[in-house]
């Protein structure tokens, strides 16, 4: 199939490329080792996109591993292959508006943005997409439980009202098909567009709420640090969510956060050490009280 370059009448930065879309499904905990996130032999669907790389066009800041752009879709998808359990739920492309994000690195801090080669970048992008998709089985564990707790009426009535509904948006990889092409390399995570104020609720490195957040927003990052406690729980140990942003009832740039024997599996972001200290720094808040979680000692 031949890449469509011309560009769109939106802006002069559009330029449209046909990609494979793999949608990122969300499965349970309890599927997810044996069902790791992998393109080889998965469910996608061909489609046209006009992304606008230009960089007055870009939304936000830039953050430390992704730039964000504008993206449109530009012609109806076409299914490649049967249709999975997991391909059943919603595609990113039923999402009324989208952005695409490309990974990039800095060869000192604060100085210029590098793309990578082809090749690194599509490991680079699907460490991203990896994060994204345990993202939404960690945090589907997490409200799992929290539904498990609220139906035995002993949570706290004060603290049931507290609790947000919170989900990481829908998101998916695309890689172009016509990889020759030099115009045309580029590799995309797509997601559902947040609009609203960018909230970071909890940094990468740390087990507490932000410093500067409002009374509202305290109250999620409150929560999202009970969240951590859940998935490091219910994980045996082995790993939780960090880095939690995004506005409203979407959350967005997860990092998975490991110990050591897995410091190589989700991205550049995976703080190690956070890891380590988490049993330390994490400090049991009105949530893991009320929900019957045990202080970590």
């Amino acid at each position: 199939m031949n890449v469509d370059y011309t560009h769109s009448s939106t802006g002069t930065g559009y330029t449209s490329v046909v990609f494979c879309l793999y949608d990122i499904p969300s499965i349970s905990f309890s599927d997810l080792i044996s069902t790791p996130f992998d393109i080889t032999n998965s469910h996608y669907t061909i489609t046209m996109l006009a992304i606008d790389t230009s960089p007055k066009a870009m939304i936000g800041s830039v953050g430390s591993f992704k730039s964000c752009h504008p993206v449109l879709v530009r012609s109806p998808s076409t299914t490649s292959t049967p249709m999975s359990t997991a391909s059943l739920q919603p595609s990113i492309l039923s999402a009324e508006h989208l952005v695409a994000k490309r990974v990039f690195f800095r060869k000192e801090p604060g100085k210029g943005r590098h793309r990578f080669s082809t090749e690194d970048e599509l490991a680079k992008t699907l460490d991203e997409a990896n994060c994204l998709y345990w993202g939404a089985a960690l945090m589907g564990m997490a409200y799992t439980f929290v539904d498990q707790m609220l139906k035995t009426g002993k949570v706290r009535k004060d603290v049931e009202k507290l609790v947000p509904r919170l989900r990481l948006v829908r998101a998916a990889l695309v890689i172009p098909v016509d990889i020759d092409n030099s115009d045309s390399r580029a590799n995309y995570l797509i997601e559902e567009r947040i609009s609203g104020t960018f909230v970071k609720y909890i940094n990468n490195n740390s087990a507490v709420p932000a410093r500067i957040l409002d009374s509202k927003e305290a109250e999620i990052g409150l929560f999202l640090c009970f969240v951590q406690h859940i998935q490091y729980r219910l994980s045996d140990e082995m790993v939780y969510l960090s880095d939690f942003q995004g506005s409203g009832d979407l959350l967005t740039d997860c990092q998975v956060i490991t110990g050591s024997d897995f410091v190589n599996n989700f991205g550049d972001g995976n703080c190690t050490a956070a890891f380590k200290n988490f049993r330390s720094e994490h400090q049991c808040n009105q949530f893991c009280c009320a929900f019957g979680l045990q202080a970590l000692e």
